[in-house]
This record gives C-alpha cells, sequence and structure tokens, in this order.
C-alpha cells in the first residue's frame, strides 16, 4: 500500500513546518519498522511472508541450485525427500545415458572397463553395452553404488561378443552359485538396485531385466 507524506513548499517556513517534518519521519519510521518485520537487511534474509507472487525464482549465487521461471523448473543439486512424491497425469523421465558406449572399442582385448570407481559411484543410470568380439570377453567392473541408487545395462549392438557385469569385491548377490551377469545378444538388459546389506554398505541386487544369464 503506498504511503503519503506531506509536501513542504518553497514557500514555507523550514522553523513552521517543524511538525511537518517530523511528522513525514515518523511515517516513513513506521514504515520502514513494518517491512522489517520481514527483511532484516544486514542478515539478508526476509521471513514470515504470508504469500509470494513473482514470475521467477533463482536460488544460488556463484552456483545456482534453483532456477523456476515462466518455461522451466530446475532443480540443480541433490534432493532430500521425507515425504511423498504425488504425480497426478505426470511422468517420471529418465534420461541419465552414458554418452559412451561400453563396448570393445580402443582396447586390447579381453578387456575390462570400470563402472564407477574405489571412490566415486557409478555416474550413469543407464549404460549401453556391447562386444563385436565373439571370441573375447568384455568385463565390466562394477564398483559400489549409493545405497538406492539404480542402474541399467542395455545391450545395445547388432554383435553377440559376451559382455560380463562383474561385481567389485563380491558387491553383487545373485541367485545359485553365480558371481556374473552376461549379456550377449541385443535387447538383453539387466536393471540393478543397491541396497542396504545391514551393515551399511550397499550391494547390488537385480530386480529386473531380459535374456541376461547368471555365470
Amino acid at each position: 500500500m503506498a504511503i503519503s507524506v506531506t509536501e513542504i513548499l518553497g514557500t514555507d517556513s523550514l522553523s513552521g513546518s517543524r511538525l511537518v517534518i517530523n511528522d513525514n519521519f515518523n511515517v516513513l519510521a513506521s514504515e520502514i519498522n513494518s517491512m522489517e518485520v520481514y527483511f532484516a537487511p544486514s542478515a539478508g534474509t526476509i521471513t514470515n511472508l504470508n504469500n509470494v507472487s513473482t514470475e521467477a525464482l533463482r536460488v544460488g549465487l556463484s552456483t545456482v541450485l534453483l532456477d523456476i521461471n515462466a518455461s522451466t523448473f530446475d532443480i540443480l543439486t541433490n534432493v532430500k525427500m521425507t515425504g511423498n512424491l504425488n504425480m497426478n497425469f505426470g511422468g517420471i523421465f529418465r534420461n541419465d545415458t552414458n554418452p559412451t558406449t561400453l563396448n570393445e572399442a580402443g582396447v586390447a582385448m579381453p578387456a575390462t572397463r570400470s563402472v564407477g570407481s574405489s571412490s566415486a559411484i557409478p555416474p550413469y543410470s543407464l549404460n549401453r553395452v556391447g562386444n563385436s568380439d565373439t571370441v573375447n570377453t568384455l568385463t565390466l567392473d562394477l564398483f559400489n553404488g549409493s545405497i538406492g541408487q539404480e542402474i541399467f545395462f542395455i545391450y545395445s549392438d547388432v554383435t553377440t561378443g559376451l559382455v560380463r557385469i562383474n561385481g567389485v569385491a563380491n558387491n553383487l548377490v545373485l541367485t545359485g552359485s553365480g558371481t556374473n551377469i552376461d549379456l550377449n545378444a541385443l535387447g538383453q538388459t539387466v536393471h540393478l538396485l543397491c541396497i542396504d546389506n545391514g551393515s551399511g554398505v550397499g550391494v547390488w541386487y537385480i530386480v529386473g531385466g531380459t535374456g541376461y544369464v547368471i555365470s
């Protein structure tokens, strides 16, 4: 709401306008005090608002963590949820695909490629794999993930060379006596979920897939 102060004209006496000047200062001080209920300039904070209407919202200065505007809603950091995510007439689209196909290109076969490392979890959810060498095996060493993480391996080549997924430090939990997961044909897939082994360590369980073989 707009505030009003009394104008002092050039022909007015300053000494005679003392009450008007003081009243103007009081009006401004009252409005500033009312705003500072919500704005704390020294702390750089805004609190106690009942409603905010804006065209855009950005969180983060040197590094933007949240960017909302008329066309996008981008969250650029990790999200921790303690409640439910209810989706009405919407979907979840997974597009975290490894830009590189994990295959025999550029390595002397038989070969081993790492998926993740001893200090970093596997970086992509979706991994295309293949092997045009029908004699030698391409082994993928799968390192520990973060508990709750999912990962997919999708055989995307028309070749039939063997791709073997090996769990580093026995972190693959499989049925029977097998220790590896084998893919060797277009369309074969395996879907893994990292689950707490009961001691706070994440291990990989198969929760889906088609055509894979436990070896």
